[in-house]
């Protein structure tokens, strides 16, 4: 009889059942919301000053560690709707974060 073992690789960032992430303490979880917060009203705060985005809202997803790492953001802005204004949006984001453009999406705001 022969026997393979096969490694499974168990998932430590899925949610428990109290809607924390599993694998990370109460503190590091606060302290990763509250850099999450900070993100998004530093990036909403610059990006108020570029010519043509107007009001602004981001939401900024970070990875599941202590390194904090952005997974992604989203911009809605009033100005997103313009190609050259979503486009300079997206670059921004690009140099200042070094996230991929796939993974930053402007949105023209209602």
């Amino acid at each position: 009889m022969l026997v393979v073992a096969i490694p499974v690789k168990s998932d430590t960032n899925t949610s428990d059942s109290s809607g924390g992430i599993s694998g990370l303490n109460d503190a590091s979880q606060e302290a990763l919301s509250d850099y999450d917060v900070y993100m998004e009203q530093r990036i909403e705060k610059l990006l108020a000053e570029v010519e043509g985005v107007g009001k602004v809202n981001v939401m900024v997803t970070m990875g599941q560690t202590d390194d904090k790492t952005v997974e992604g953001v989203v911009i809605v802005a009033e100005g997103g709707g313009n190609g050259s204004v979503a486009s300079n949006i997206t670059s921004a984001l690009e140099a200042l974060l070094g996230i991929p453009a796939h993974k930053i999406k402007v949105l023209k705001m209602s």
